[in-house]
């Protein structure tokens, strides 16, 4: 409570009540603009990068997924919603291995994964399927990603420098995330492990 009595000491006149008031209600539309400029950015990676590897970019306000071509089951993704949900800290500045839980076995698919682990690119992630069964396999990105401290795990804080630099913020994504799966191998072994 006393937090908040000096945030609000803060606003001296009704001028800058008034502009924090408009600055809140645009935080959303700010958020997907800055989304929009990072996902503008990615799919120029991917439109070279992904050519032959039997991996496509599937994408939306909430999440950034390669998908194997042919199985919408299995992805690499980052799901921005998860990151702020309350209850989930396993997601904070999250990027995991996605499985659809609904239309397959989910801890068979997790122990195929697991068998296969020499084979993947999963050295940074951690077994997560005791906390969310679509999530299986999950890293927190480093924060040098996002160039923020440590303790930064929040979308919007994460996706500032989307503002003057996603070009390059999109690159250290596609380098930390999804590059290391990005091969036609890898997308072949996560096709067989879902379809088995």
């Amino acid at each position: 409570m006393e937090e908040v009595k000096k945030v609000l000491a803060l606003f001296d006149s009704a001028e800058k009540w008034n502009a924090f008031i408009e600055l809140s209600n645009m935080r959303n539309a700010m958020v997907d603009e800055l989304k929009g400029r990072l996902l503008v950015e990615l799919q120029r990676i991917v439109n070279s990068d992904l050519v032959d590897s039997g991996w496509e970019l599937v994408t939306d306000n909430n999440n950034i997924s390669i998908k194997p071509i042919g199985t919408p089951l299995i992805a690499i993704t980052i799901e921005w919603s998860w990151w702020n949900a309350p209850n989930t800290p396993w997601c904070r500045r999250g990027a995991s291995v996605w499985i659809d839980a609904n239309s397959t076995n989910s801890n068979k698919v997790f122990e195929l994964i697991k068998s296969n682990k020499e084979y993947l690119p999963l050295q940074d992630y951690e077994e997560n399927i005791q906390n969310h069964t679509w999530f299986p396999f999950i890293k927190q990105i480093p924060s040098r990603v996002f160039n923020v401290d440590d303790n930064i795990t929040s979308v919007e804080e994460c996706l500032y420098m989307a503002k003057d630099n996603a070009a390059q913020l999109a690159m250290n994504i596609w380098d930390n995330v999804f590059k290391p799966f990005a091969t036609k191998e890898n997308a072949d072994l996560m096709r067989s492990i879902v379809n088995q």
